[in-house]
């Protein structure tokens, strides 16, 4: 990733322009049956391009997030008479981009992949830095690559398609990286309502994404810094593998927001986090999302823990923090320091 947050995301009304240069390329759009309906019309509409691509349609949710699914996939496609000079157009939210990203980078070893996220979580997030997967059983992203999107494409106004429990789905990230990376972001934030507040659909949300480019750009294949972006996500995955395990409805971010939760409780005890600030992002948490007790899992939760891939040695790696904007990666925790969250 060269280039900057404008350069890299371009107005939807630009992709007709990328297409029209490519005329012999088959393009298919994945989609889910939610984006299907709310979001492909206003696709077609605003991008005549498109007119006539072939639809890759799957179920909403996780359960799509595997190698079954991408084989059916792929045997469409090859029904279809792609090749390697096709386009696979993803529009979805997280799980349409992973899912999008991981097919176009082993799809006859690579193609061509363009995002069109239309969720908070797919623009701030799943849509940026080039990471792919799959799940395996409930497991999280256990099968994937990085494959950097060939381009991203933004449009806010498939954000009026999402119902609040949506938006506060990706607003876990914003707080995530706001917490991790800039505490002026985290405070004005901590500070606003994001069920009122038209930031998170604008600065908060650019800024959120800029940072997050910013950290890919120095370390795209996540070998030092870029680690710092796993905060709360250690926990947060293996609690969002054990509810899809129970079949319980729990999105990524409400995870993720129990994990940034458990996390700085964490970085209480093991860095001296401050406590004031603690409480500040406690009691923000709490107010936004229902914190998962692990308590109730104590019989899954290492289990999950043992499958996550920053682990090593059989060891957990956390990250942590010191303070607001300084984090630790690679912090060890022992079974029993979990278990006693």
């Amino acid at each position: 990733m060269e280039s900057s947050f404008r350069e890299t995301h371009k107005n939807l009304s630009d992709l007709n322009s990328f297409l029209a240069l490519r005329p012999n390329s088959k393009k298919f759009i994945l989609l889910d049956t939610n984006t299907y309906t709310h979001c492909l019309p206003v696709l077609i509409e605003e991008v005549e391009e498109l007119y006539g691509a072939e639809i890759l349609e799957v179920e909403e949710g996780e359960g799509s997030k595997s190698l079954s699914i991408i084989d059916n996939l792929s045997s469409a496609m090859i029904e279809s008479s792609a090749d390697r000079d096709s386009i696979l157009i993803s529009l979805g939210g997280g799980v349409i981009t992973d899912l999008g990203g991981f097919l176009a980078s082993v799809f006859k070893r690579g193609i061509q992949h363009i995002s069109i996220p239309t969720t908070v979580l797919g623009m701030v997030d799943a849509s940026i830095g080039g990471k792919t997967a799959v799940n395996v059983g409930e497991i999280k992203n256990q099968i994937g690559t990085f494959n950097h999107n060939t381009l991203v494409y933004l449009h806010k106004e498939f954000l009026e398609t999402l119902d609040k429990r949506q938006v506060l789905n990706g607003i876990a990230e914003i707080i995530k990286i706001s917490i991790v990376k800039d505490e002026l972001l985290w405070q004005e934030i901590r500070e606003s309502n994001p069920n009122k507040d038209e930031r998170f659909y604008n600065e908060f949300l650019e800024k959120s994404i800029s940072l997050k480019e910013d950290i890919v750009r120095q370390d795209p294949n996540e070998e030092n810094e870029r680690k710092i972006l796993n905060f709360g996500h250690t926990l947060g995955h293996a609690i969002e593998s054990i509810t899809l395990s129970k079949g319980l409805d729990v999105l990524h971010g409400e995870a993720v927001a129990s994990g940034i939760y458990y996390a700085i409780k964490l970085s209480e005890q093991k860095l001296s986090f401050p406590k004031d600030k603690a409480k500040d992002i406690y009691d923000y948490l709490t107010q936004h999302y229902k914190i998962v007790d692990l308590k109730e899992y104590k019989d899954l939760i290492l289990n999950y823990l043992a499958a996550d891939k920053k682990n090593i040695n059989g060891e957990f790696r956390f990250v942590l923090l010191e303070d607001i904007g300084k984090p630790s990666i690679n912090f060890i925790i022992t079974k029993e320091e979990i278990l006693n969250l």
